[in-house]
């Protein structure tokens, strides 16, 4: 897979951002830009050919398109598709390259990056369609006087999928500030963060005494079980609060395993300062071109 690599001390430099909508039979127009794109699809598949390259993407995958290549769709979607855009240029010492050398600059910490790969997905806790609904909130209410404001939004969002994928390689390699068993209990409880196991039955299946985990979890993360649990279920109803807005708090809820709304709402409002109907209002406007 290849991976963009540029320099992140100054901002990208925005162009466009979007959310496109489409009820059925999309096809993606065939074009050249001298410009990114970034892709996030949230419903449906999008089908696309990028130089010699082809994909599929489904809800919670995202794609670069790199500027001087000719994409186009290649088979139009069935039934609804929706999915975030944004063009930017990325500036000088930017680098296309494989992902052995992307994987080396995770160790070089001399000055920041974009570390950038051409396709992947988005965990469930991702807090990047979130930014991204910030950037076209932005891009909506300022129109051009936003320039200056989305250009940081936007590098915001690039260094936001960096240091997600930072995360993801540096559990790969098992760092060794992170003890293996904790690594592995993190990622667990990121693809699981709608479980209602408690704490005890979360240690029964790692084998360990509850009070030698959460011990050990707060060694290892900074954080109780119960309180990194929480912490990536309210990720998760960020990214379901400006996503969906035809579910109810309630149903979101639900889908990131707490059963209490109430108590949902006090969790949400202690970590983000804010009600969740108050999130949910405050990036109510972004740019849609339904075609």
């Amino acid at each position: 897979m290849l991976y963009v690599i540029a320099d992140a001390s100054r901002p990208v430099s925005f162009l466009s951002a979007g959310n496109l909508t489409n009820d059925d039979q999309f096809l993606h127009p065939r074009r050249v830009m001298d410009s990114y794109e970034f892709i996030s699809v949230t419903r449906g598949t999008l089908h696309i050919q990028s130089g010699d390259r082809s994909y599929s993407l489904s809800p919670g995958q995202f794609l670069f398109l790199f500027p001087g290549e000719c994409h186009y769709g290649i088979h139009p979607s069935q039934g609804e598709l929706s999915f975030y855009w944004t063009h930017f240029y990325l500036g000088e010492r930017e680098a296309i390259c494989e992902e052995q050398k992307a994987a080396a600059c995770f160790h070089e910490t001399s000055h920041p990056r974009y570390i950038l790969p051409e396709t992947g997905s988005l965990s469930a806790n991702s807090r990047v369609n979130v930014l991204f609904v910030q950037l076209l909130d932005l891009a909506k209410r300022l129109g051009d006087l936003s320039v200056t404001q989305c250009s940081y939004a936007q590098s915001t969002l690039l260094l936001e999928l960096t240091n997600e994928y930072f995360f993801r390689h540096r559990l790969l390699q098992r760092n060794e500030k992170i003890p293996l068993e904790i690594a592995d209990l993190m990622e667990w409880l990121q693809l699981n963060y709608d479980t209602g196991f408690s704490v005890a039955e979360i240690a029964e299946k790692f084998g360990y005494h509850p009070s030698y985990l959460t011990a050990l979890f707060k060694r290892g993360s900074g954080y109780t079980v119960t309180e990194y649990l929480n912490r990536q279920r309210i990720r998760v109803a960020k990214n379901l609060l400006v996503s969906t807005p035809r579910l109810t708090l309630s149903e979101i809820s639900e889908q990131v395993g707490i059963g209490d709304e109430k108590y949902f709402m006090r969790l949400f409002k202690r970590y983000e300062g804010i009600t969740a109907t108050s999130y949910r209002e405050a990036f109510a406007q972004k740019k849609r071109n339904r075609i």
